[in-house]
């Protein structure tokens, strides 16, 4: 909040500077053929997470995923901070497109214990490494029809477009001990440790072809590999902006998202148990869910785009 706040209050002082300097020197507007690039700040903006928090742990961000095994999140439309794009087709009308993005490639590790040597001596202080490699990406893009009417150096804008988003990624994990006879249930990060009776019904893998019904221990190989989540909303803003020096100027913009779309596909994680008959490793996909999709309408989910450009 703190950064909102200077933010908002550097835009005031811009503003009052410019208010008592309308009448001194020479102003630009904005005519048709003029181009402009920038950057645009939403506070307010609830995109997905694709990156662990800043000076947070990257454990706790990896931890957080594997340990929930139901579908992934809805993700959000507008991403916190994105490059802005316009072209004046006339004078007072313009194109702006926007692009935002975040991603994250974490391999995050973990100490174990060596089974093999904890077997020959219960105090031994040898270990093993399970890691858990995250592979994360999401973007959202818009094109937008702004109004744009000059009063001196500040202006009234106003716009209405669409904006798409995406979103997804994969988690795999590797183990240092491995199944074996003498080892049907080997050492794992809790968080990856699963009893198979939390994804079956009696015993049986709903969306497994056949019963393991032999296999009372399994630990994921893989989770959240299921393409990405989609979002298509109708956006719309206004605000004013606010040329302070020359060719450069300052926004600030009410945003809101009327109608919005979300689709999410199918996901599942895949999984590795002993079976206790056979003796052997055995994989299986477990479904997760079918798929979702949500419309949501109204004038609830709105934003404060602050945004810096300037013109070529």
């Amino acid at each position: 909040m703190k950064k909102l706040f200077l933010i908002a209050a550097a835009l005031c002082i811009c503003l009052m500077a410019g208010a008592q300097n309308l009448a001194k020197g020479s102003t630009f507007n904005p005519k048709k053929g003029d181009f402009s690039f920038g950057v645009a700040y939403n506070p307010m903006s609830e995109f997905a997470s694709y990156q662990p928090e800043i000076k947070g742990f990257a454990g706790e961000f990896i931890k957080g995923l594997a340990e929930y095994p139901h579908e992934m999140y809805f993700l959000g439309v507008d991403p916190k901070v994105n490059f802005v794009f316009r072209y004046h087709l006339t004078d007072d009308w313009a194109v702006r497109a926007t692009l935002g993005f975040s991603g994250s490639k974490v391999n995050y590790r973990e100490y174990i214990q060596d089974d093999i040597s904890h077997k020959l001596d219960a105090n031994t202080e040898n270990r093993e490494v399970d890691c858990v490699h995250g592979n994360l990406r999401g973007f959202a893009a818009s094109a937008v029809a702004e109004y744009h009417k000059s009063f001196g150096k500040l202006a009234f804008i106003a716009g209405v477009g669409l904006q798409f988003a995406s979103g997804g990624g994969n988690l795999t994990f590797e183990y240092g001990n491995d199944f074996s006879v003498d080892n049907p249930t080997p050492t794992t990060m809790p968080y990856s440790q699963v009893n198979v009776t939390d994804y079956t019904h009696n015993g049986v893998l709903n969306e497994y072809d056949g019963k393991i019904d032999k296999v009372n221990y399994a630990r994921p190989l893989e989770r959240y590999n299921v393409g990405d989540c989609k979002a298509i909303a109708l956006i719309g803003d206004m605000g004013i902006e606010y040329f302070f020096i020359g060719q450069m100027s300052i926004t600030a913009a009410v945003t809101f998202a009327p109608l919005t779309y979300y689709s999410q596909p199918q996901t599942y994680a895949k999984f590795e148990g002993w079976h206790t008959v056979d003796k052997k490793v055995v994989e299986f996909n477990a479904l997760v869910s079918p798929g979702s999709s949500a419309v949501f309408y109204g004038t609830q989910d709105f934003g404060i785009r602050l945004g810096f450009h300037y013109y070529l």
